[in-house]
């Protein structure tokens, strides 16, 4: 059987090229894209734009909760949401997620910054592209342009892991940290500050994605569940998923090639009706 049989999608989203989900606690499922703003989903509307305040023609980067608030990173700078219109903060720059760690972090193209709508300040590698921010008990791990840097929560410092290649996402696996990189691989940390990059053959992965310690992999091929000594578990889909959100008991991903696409956890078939 065609793997594909298994997912469905709504039919009027499959144009659209899906970048990144988000979902709130109050039941709305968001959805970006590359070029076409955001979407929304609410059990009485179904699907819906929600797009007002942002600029024609966005790329929509990452979306992110924080602290109550629906952020947007995007190709031309950073946005939260207000009252069902997005509103520009004083980041100008391209941005590529928003993390909370007691503070507000934005990760930019010109280093890791720190604050709110008017007042940032770089707090670690200015001029340099920065992409993902993991928060561990002890440590702050950070994917950028160089590879990987870590910040030791008790020296207070900054010490970097020259990689030659932008690590761009970052998630933990049975304690190993591991990293995609421009050109679709992995590197896997060794636990001695060394790391090894593989790559699976015909496969460019876009993000790595945790959740309650699993982590998933988004590639051009597919969705895939990260398994054993670091291997790729077929979730049973040929498409190019950008993301993938465990909300609600249900599995959702994200697509630039066959829209948005979900199933319930306790099935294997994915459904087309919310």
């Amino acid at each position: 059987m065609d793997s594909n049989q298994l997912w469905h999608s709504t039919n009027d989203m499959l144009p659209l090229r899906f970048s990144t989900l988000a979902a709130s606690n109050d039941g709305i499922l968001f959805a970006g894209t590359w070029g076409s703003g955001v979407y929304q989903y609410t059990a009485l509307r179904s699907w819906e734009s929600i797009s007002q305040g942002l600029p024609e023609g966005i790329l929509i980067l990452r979306l992110d909760w924080v602290d109550a608030q629906l952020f947007a990173s995007t190709n031309q700078g950073h946005f939260r949401l207000e009252d069902d219109v997005w509103q520009s903060t004083a980041m100008r720059e391209p941005c590529y997620r928003t993390v909370s760690w007691g503070d507000r972090f934005v990760l930019t193209e010109s280093g890791l910054k720190c604050g709110s709508d008017g007042n940032w300040i770089s707090v670690a590698y200015p001029g340099k592209n920065t992409f993902d921010l993991l928060v561990t008990p002890n440590f702050l791990f950070l994917g950028y342009e160089d590879g990987i840097a870590y910040y030791d929560v008790f020296m207070s410092e900054w010490l970097a892991i020259p990689i030659d290649q932008p690590v761009t996402s970052l998630a933990v696996y049975n304690q190993l940290l591991l990293g995609t990189t421009d050109d679709g691989g992995l590197v896997i940390g060794n636990k001695k500050g060394g790391f090894q990059q593989v790559w699976f053959e015909g496969k460019f992965i876009h993000r790595l994605v945790t959740h309650q310690g699993d982590v998933y992999a988004c590639a051009n091929t597919g969705i895939y569940k990260v398994s054993g000594s670091i291997w790729l578990r077929s979730m049973g889909i040929q498409a190019s998923v950008t993301d993938f959100l465990i909300w609600n008991n249900m599995m959702f991903i994200a697509t630039l090639d066959a829209g948005i696409r979900y199933s319930t956890m306790n099935r294997s078939g994915f459904q087309s009706n919310l």
